[in-house]
């Protein structure tokens, strides 16, 4: 079964490129440049891991995480920033997230996410 990533990223380029990357390594990609778009046009929806970017035009990141891991708390979430400070640092930790500054080439990611899927599923 294909892992269903979502990915949520609000530059274009970047978002394009990621799941371009993340497609070519098998996974099923579910793409939102707006916080917005995962709260309120995809209740209920699963995913088997979340890319989310800190820095939203909409919504924090933060907010749109904590959205989700109500909706699935065991959801394992990669936390992407361009601004990694002590608030962030402290928020992942809090949350248990696997924070990846940015910027960050594809194959650390692909590796990144395959290793965070799978310790979820030992």
């Amino acid at each position: 079964m294909t892992a269903r990533i979502l990915l949520v990223e609000d530059e274009l380029l970047v978002a394009l490129s990621l799941r371009e990357a993340l497609s070519e390594a098998g996974f099923d990609v579910d793409c939102a440049y707006l916080g917005s778009t995962v709260i309120e046009e995809r209740p209920g929806v699963e995913w088997d891991a979340a890319l989310v970017d800190m820095a939203l035009p909409d919504r924090s990141g933060a907010t749109v995480i904590q959205h989700l891991l109500h909706q699935q708390p065991s959801l394992p979430v990669i936390l992407t920033t361009g601004l990694e400070t002590p608030e962030t640092r402290r928020f992942a930790a809090d949350h248990d997230l696997t924070l990846l500054p940015k910027p960050f080439d594809e194959s650390t990611l692909v590796d990144l996410l395959r290793s965070v899927l799978m310790t979820e599923h030992a």
